[in-house]
């Protein structure tokens, strides 16, 4: 019990000036998302929790980082609740996403807090056999999360909490409304370096 303030201290020391060298960190990472439409009048998102999985890299200094990450998005079945039967509109909603996040984090050297912001480009998986931009959505991110792992040597991994907020809109594929409706995410993200 006696060595518990040494490993904490440890653990939140101040960084050395080594660590002022750029590192660069490549992984795995995945989790839930609970997703929903806003701006939607018919519309309903039947499965509203959904996944992610993908690969990321992350470069960064002492107090700062970028991440960009390219991961493939199940947020769930959306339905058109306009109608007499349950078929005339139904269709899921997978997309490939391309976020590109910027951090503030915490100096220290094992365990680091950092907070995110980003945009997201994000490509519906029906529409990469014909690609067109007018297909590409636009989207926002904010989070929070903690970072940990052994500088230089040891395996690193992060666990974090992000919001998705939809800025263009689903576009003509996705039904009659247009891009009036818009998909926003909640996600819980678990990153591992390899």
């Amino acid at each position: 019990m006696r060595f518990l303030p040494l490993a904490l201290l440890l653990a939140f020391a101040a960084p050395s000036q080594a660590q002022v060298i750029p590192s660069i960190d490549l992984g795995v990472a995945g989790g839930v998302n609970f997703a929903s439409l806003s701006d939607a009048q018919t519309l309903d998102l039947d499965n509203s929790t959904g996944y992610h999985i993908g690969l990321y890299a992350d470069v960064g200094v002492l107090f700062a980082s970028a991440r960009a990450g390219v991961y493939y998005v199940r947020a769930g079945d959306i339905r058109d609740d306009i109608g007499t039967t349950p078929d005339d509109f139904d269709t899921s909603f997978d997309y490939v996403a391309v976020p590109v996040d910027f951090q503030i984090k915490t100096p220290t050297p094992i365990f680091q807090a950092y907070a995110l912001i980003g945009p997201e480009f994000r490509f519906p998986v029906d529409g990469l056999d014909t690609f067109e931009t007018e297909n590409v959505q636009y989207a926002g991110n904010v989070g929070l999360g903690v970072r940990g792992g052994l500088p230089l040597i040891g395996p690193s991994g992060y666990l974090e909490l992000r919001y998705g907020r939809d800025f263009s809109g689903l576009r003509s594929d996705a039904g009659s409304s247009g891009d009036d409706v818009k998909v926003n995410l909640v996600m819980i993200r678990l990153g591992v370096g390899i």
